[in-house]
Parts: structure tokens; C-alpha cells; sequence
């Protein structure tokens, strides 16, 4: 805890002030969340010239982006999926439900034409990787937190939940 709070003590003088505060919400107000994709070639700071797309709807908080068989797909709290052409950045489709409310913590993973999620509250959600909507395939309510991303190595599922970890496999 000493180390999050000493980053949040932006003057170093051992405390949290009203000045650090406000320091904290002006470097907030100027961030911007989205996804950009750019060209290649460049160089340092890039001009807007390199900027392929970008996109601002459908941005998760947590979980990274996930680059599948051309498609980019996010997962956003509140269950809702985005997947995005990685080439032209179009929508194929945004925050679309995927009856599985709640928080999302794990990235997304994807093999064999799915696309694998799991919520905060051990929701886990199987569906088809393309499309112009998520197509599910399987969900399965593990009735504990995920906050890890679940893993793949050599045809197993690996899924770590709050008290056990899980394989799933052939």
C-alpha cells in the first residue's frame, strides 16, 4: 500500500494534499481511452498522418485487447463484446450483450474458431470467433471470482478461480 499511495503523492511530502489531488484529475482529464492502430514504418511521435484507425466505443477498462484471425476483440464490463476489422477498424459488432453481466478482469482468449471470456463473478462464456454477432456457444457459471485470464497450452483449457484450478481437454 506505501507504494501506491508514495505515486499518489505527486509534491513528495509524505502526504495526500488537495494539490495532489488535483494534479491527479487534471492528468486524468487530458487521457484519452482508445484503441488506435498504425502504420507501419514510424518513428518516435507519431504523426496523425500514421494513424490507421482508432476507435473509442466498447473500450474495456481491464482486459487487453485480443487479436484473433484478423479481428480485435474487446471485453467490456457489463458482458458486452466488441469485435473490430484489424485492417479497417469497422465494427463488425459493438457492445453486444453476452448474458453474462458483471466485471471483466481476464482478457479474452480464443482458439479453434472460439473466443473464450470469463467475468469477475466466474461466469465463463464460449463463442464463435467472426460474424456479424457473437454467436455463443457454451456458458458454464463456476459460482466464484476469475480475475486470471484463462490459459491454453497443448489441447487443455486452464482456468484458475478463486479456490481451484481447473483443465479441461480431449
Amino acid at each position: 500500500m506505501e507504494a501506491f499511495f508514495r505515486a499518489k503523492d505527486l509534491d513528495g511530502d509524505g502526504k495526500i494534499t488537495a494539490e495532489d489531488i488535483d494534479g491527479m484529475k487534471a492528468s486524468m482529464a487530458k487521457g484519452e481511452n482508445l484503441l488506435v492502430a498504425i502504420r507501419p514504418g514510424g518513428r518516435g511521435e507519431l504523426s496523425e498522418s500514421k494513424v490507421a484507425w482508432k476507435q473509442t466505443r466498447g473500450l474495456p477498462l481491464v482486459p487487453s485487447a485480443l487479436y484473433y484471425r484478423g479481428q480485435i476483440y474487446l471485453m467490456k464490463e457489463g458482458g458486452m463484446v466488441s469485435c473490430y476489422d484489424a485492417k479497417t477498424g469497422r465494427a463488425a459488432y459493438q457492445q453486444e450483450r453476452l448474458n453474462a453481466p458483471g466485471n471483466y478482469y481476464a482478457s479474452p482468449i480464443a482458439a479453434d474458431g472460439r473466443v473464450i471470456v470469463a467475468s469477475l463473478d466466474g461466469k465463463v462464456t464460449v463463442f464463435a470467433a467472426g460474424g456479424d454477432s457473437p454467436k455463443i456457444l457454451h456458458q458454464s457459471d463456476f459460482k466464484e471470482r476469475i480475475a486470471a485470464t484463462p490459459a491454453l497450452a497443448q489441447n487443455q483449457l486452464y482456468l484458475r478461480t478463486a479456490t481451484a484450478l481447473y483443465a479441461f481437454g480431449k
